[in-house]
């Protein structure tokens, strides 16, 4: 179900008036296709000298340009290569008489979109103007929704995985391990004394060390498992096709990694430290609610040893 934001950009998308160049040296063409696509609600930009529509194109995002081959200064293969350079996303059309159909498939190898034959089909000029900005606003509308799809599933503030997404990131290598008969590992990790720091020196301090924490999160994990801010100051990791034993070496990296790094908590000299728990699936739980269950009580029994230190779910 598409959500109100993403309604109104969407309808922002739509109502926006096409940003259009049209390049030709001939002032009868310019004159005819400005006032066409103008009846037709577009926003236009004629120019008779094709170095001088280059210097246009690099202060200004249009989303079409329309331009004859044959113009003088700067060839109709070279013009299009220079265009997708500076503005790839651009689409272009060129115009060409039938002795230059060649030059123009020429043209499409290298990024056109479409041509039109010289004389202009007004009709036919206005089909192709319509695909090809019908097509860009399908390309944004996919862009706009791989956005939300994106901050949907990421926390704002470390920029990893958040407490949503991570019961289905579980659930999916639950549902991997029991068909591909693989193991692997969840880890519960916790910042140690976390409210201190926010008492003794503010929110904002914190927040500083949960994005640093994240970040030495993302330096370690591989691009196979996943990291996840579960929620406050805890975080957890996913590793998978990683059972409990190589598992353990991963967790232990963790935690020493984030006591020898530079983070400061309380004093200058004291380090921010972490605890975390580790259980693996299948060995030590079968159910998604179970393993966080048994994760979560190995970290606890970690914090109760003294923090600063991994503990392996034993059943105990």
């Amino acid at each position: 179900m598409v959500n109100q934001e993403e309604k109104q950009l969407t309808e922002k998308i739509d109502s926006e008036e096409a940003q259009i160049m049209v390049v030709d040296d001939e002032e009868g063409i310019l004159l005819l296709m400005e006032s066409e696509l103008q009846d037709h609600g577009h926003n236009v930009t004629c120019c008779a000298d094709s170095e001088q529509a280059i210097e246009k194109i690099k202060n200004i995002v249009y989303d079409l340009i329309i331009t004859d081959l044959n113009m003088p200064k700067i060839p109709g293969v070279k013009f299009v290569k220079m265009v997708k350079e500076i503005s790839p996303k651009t689409d272009i059309i060129v115009m060409t008489g039938f002795p230059s159909v060649e030059t123009a498939v020429e043209c499409m190898k290298n990024g056109a979109s479409d041509y039109l034959a010289k004389p202009l089909d007004l009709e036919y000029l206005n089909i192709i103007v319509e695909k090809s900005l019908y097509k860009r606003t399908l390309e944004k509308r996919a862009a706009e929704r791989e956005y939300f799809e994106h901050i949907s599933r990421v926390d704002g503030l470390t920029g990893l995985y958040n407490h949503k997404f991570f019961h289905e990131l579980l659930d999916a290598e639950i549902s991997r391990s029991d068909r591909y008969k693989f193991s692997f590992s969840l880890i519960m990790i916790d910042i140690d004394d976390f409210k201190k720091i926010n008492d003794n020196y503010g929110h904002q301090s914190g927040d500083n060390i949960l994005k640093e924490i994240a970040s030495i999160l993302k330096s370690l994990v591989r691009k196979t498992d996943s990291a996840v801010r579960y929620g406050g100051d805890e975080f957890a990791v996913i590793l998978s096709q990683t059972a409990r034993e190589h598992g353990r070496v991963f967790a232990d990296r963790i935690v020493k990694g984030v006591a020898t790094s530079k983070l400061k908590g309380f004093s200058h000299n004291e380090a921010v430290t972490v605890s975390a728990g580790l259980a693996g699936y299948p060995d030590d739980a079968r159910t998604h609610d179970s393993l966080i269950k048994r994760a979560d009580e190995a970290l606890y029994k970690a914090k109760k040893m003294g923090k600063n230190t991994l503990y392996v779910y034993d059943g105990n």
